[in-house]
């Protein structure tokens, strides 16, 4: 049975913590040559799996800012329509610094791309994943939002699907195109799960009230 329950903030701050343990997981285990040759191969073994280029192209661009930008525009002209001056705020100060702390993370870990011929063009270093971090954080949030504010559930519910596909095929893509390595989209994942869950708990804290999560009973 599927219920819905109350969330504190400080379950956010919990989880924002456990997937930084998980991120930092990964930093330490590339420490060893065994598991950097790994990663490689799998990389390798995944790139260009199919002729599905132009797909994953396209896929890639959804997670890159040649989509975020237009898209949150679009998102904020239409909460400011109806007066929601904090969301947009959150929105836009979730994007930007999910998006710092990933150009921050990569001057730290210095980790060179795929020697790979590139299917697309990526610039700086390669971990964490870029796409990955912004995507999760940027898709993770809306769905957030979807669950607390769209009041038919079942629109809602199939909102929190599309974006979870999205993110998912936004990281593979990456892979695919011969950018990133398997752990650098993983370490993405965390990283940006990091970023979303602390943001979102400031945010609850500041509205002093509860999100909403699903209990599984």
């Amino acid at each position: 049975m599927i219920k819905i329950v109350n969330m504190k903030p400080k379950s956010y701050f919990y989880i924002s913590g456990s997937m930084c343990i998980a991120f930092l997981s990964i930093v330490v285990i590339l420490r060893f040559n065994q598991v950097v040759n790994l990663d490689k191969r799998l990389g390798e073994s995944l790139y260009q799996f199919a002729s599905m280029d132009t797909f994953f192209i396209i896929i890639s661009d959804i997670g890159s800012r040649i989509f975020f930008y237009p898209a949150l525009i679009v998102i904020s002209i239409l909460l400011a329509v109806r007066k929601k001056w904090l969301i947009i705020i959150l929105l836009w100060v979730n994007l930007l610094g999910v998006r710092l702390m990933n150009t921050w993370l990569k001057a730290i870990f210095v980790r060179e791309r795929p020697t790979l011929e590139h299917v697309v063009e990526a610039s700086y270093y390669s971990f964490p994943s870029g796409h990955s971090m912004n995507s999760i954080a940027f898709f993770g949030l809306l769905a957030i939002l979807s669950f607390i504010y769209v009041k038919r559930k079942w629109l809602s519910y199939a909102f929190i699907l599309l974006f979870s596909i999205l993110i998912l095929l936004i990281g593979i893509s990456r892979i695919y195109l011969g950018v990133h390595f398997p752990l650098d989209v993983l370490a993405g994942f965390f990283a940006g799960l990091t970023w979303l869950f602390f943001i979102s708990a400031l945010w609850a804290v500041y509205l002093k009230k509860e999100f909403l999560a699903i209990d599984k009973g």
